[in-house]
């Protein structure tokens, strides 16, 4: 059997494909100089950003306690004085020189605005209170804490700053309101309870509650901005988040593992 034949031509090389850098998926560049400046940078960016939103977050929190606080003992003051003297009758003589027995207070009372008020006030003391002690705990623990308060979702967060401009807006409605001083604080404020003053002297003093009340109101507006304050705060957390995430994105494109804070 004769042998097998050689051919002197050797096959063809198949070519080499060589893949790049930027098509090799499994390929990440030595961080640069560069690199390390931008992320020290966008560092930087999110730690201020950060500490900013933790300074106003105590802040607010601290605030509308404070806030809260400062509504609830005026609006306390006139009510406990309101159900202690609320059955206390007088007899004197009228301008009109015919003797009459009432109360200190308009007849059929409209106490409900007051007791509204109070209400709101009562919640968001306690509300903010539990926020504040939080803090005895860690930030962490008060941040929880502030979500209960004010923040299960965007729409309890902004609940909470419709609740108190309603509230205001309400209790100062309801002053005078058809030209009837029937409510405590229209009443306390209004002619007809300065007429009786005298007579009344060692019960009310009528012009002290007007005052007391107006700055309760003045105060619940102060609320209704710290509120809105709570708003901004959760604006530039969702600033942070964005930026966060960003920042992550951009060391893992390097090569560089995210530093969690």
């Amino acid at each position: 059997m004769p042998p097998p034949a050689f051919s002197d031509q050797t096959p063809p090389m198949k070519p080499l494909h060589l893949l790049s850098h930027e098509q090799n998926p499994s390929y990440h560049h030595a961080p640069t100089y560069e690199d390390f400046e931008h992320v020290k940078a966008a560092s930087h960016e999110d730690a201020a950003l950060k500490a900013r939103i933790r300074r106003l977050r105590i802040f607010s929190r601290v605030l509308a306690f404070l806030i809260s606080i400062g509504v609830l003992i005026p609006i306390s003051m006139t009510l406990a004085k309101y159900l202690s003297t609320r059955n206390t009758f007088r007899t004197f003589t009228s301008v009109s020189g015919q003797p009459i027995t009432r109360t200190a207070w308009a007849k059929d009372t409209r106490a409900w605005p007051t007791w509204m008020y109070f209400a709101v006030a009562a919640v968001s003391v306690v509300l903010n209170f539990s926020t504040v002690f939080s803090y005895k705990f860690g930030v962490q623990r008060a941040n929880l804490a502030s979500y209960v308060t004010s923040s299960f979702s965007w729409v309890v967060m902004l609940g909470n700053l419709v609740v108190w401009s309603v509230a205001a807006g309400m209790y100062r409605g309801e002053k005078d309101k058809g030209g009837k001083s029937d409510d405590l604080w229209g009443w306390t404020c209004s002619a007809a309870a300065r007429a009786i003053q005298k007579e009344f002297a060692e019960e009310v003093d009528f012009d002290r509650f007007c005052n007391v009340q107006s700055i309760s109101w003045y105060i619940g507006l102060v609320q209704a901005g710290s509120a809105a304050l709570t708003v901004v705060i959760y604006i530039m957390v969702l600033r942070r988040k964005k930026s966060k995430k960003n920042l992550e994105q951009h060391l893992r494109i390097r090569g560089l593992e995210p530093v969690r804070r």
